[in-house]
């Protein structure tokens, strides 16, 4: 998914600023997407749920978050705003300042998520579970 045109996205923000901002709107928002009760907002709803605080989660893991924001569980509430930002310009916000790429998980990486309470919750496990 991309934002459009006129969208702000924030400049010099942190990773787990930016995972605290997004965490902090779905948690107040989860209620969008219980009510439907279907295939897709049971897993979101359940990612939303596992969602820990930014002093307990990792860089890799927020990049998986952010992941589910640009083509995930999340990928719902992309366009949704706090006020201030969307939750997509949270995310690329982040990711610039960092100055990382779009997300994109190496062996590496998936092999550490895997030991994360997150990763049942996550889209690139449930990719991962397809390909088999």
């Amino acid at each position: 998914m991309r934002l459009f045109i006129n969208d702000k996205i924030p400049s010099d923000i942190s990773l787990k600023d930016a995972y605290s901002k997004i965490r902090k709107w779905y948690k107040a928002n989860i209620g969008q997407i219980e009510s439907k009760n279907d295939e897709f907002s049971i897993p979101s709803a359940a990612l939303i749920n596992a969602l820990p605080p930014a002093n307990k989660i990792s860089d890799l893991e927020i990049m998986a978050i952010f992941a589910d924001i640009l083509y995930g569980n999340l990928e719902w509430a992309y366009h949704e705003n706090d006020g201030e930002y969307k939750m997509g310009a949270y995310a690329h916000g982040a990711m610039e300042t960092a100055g990382l790429p779009m997300w994109s998980a190496s062996d590496d990486e998936v092999n550490r998520l895997k030991g994360s309470p997150l990763w049942q919750h996550l889209m690139i496990c449930q990719r991962l579970e397809l390909d088999k």
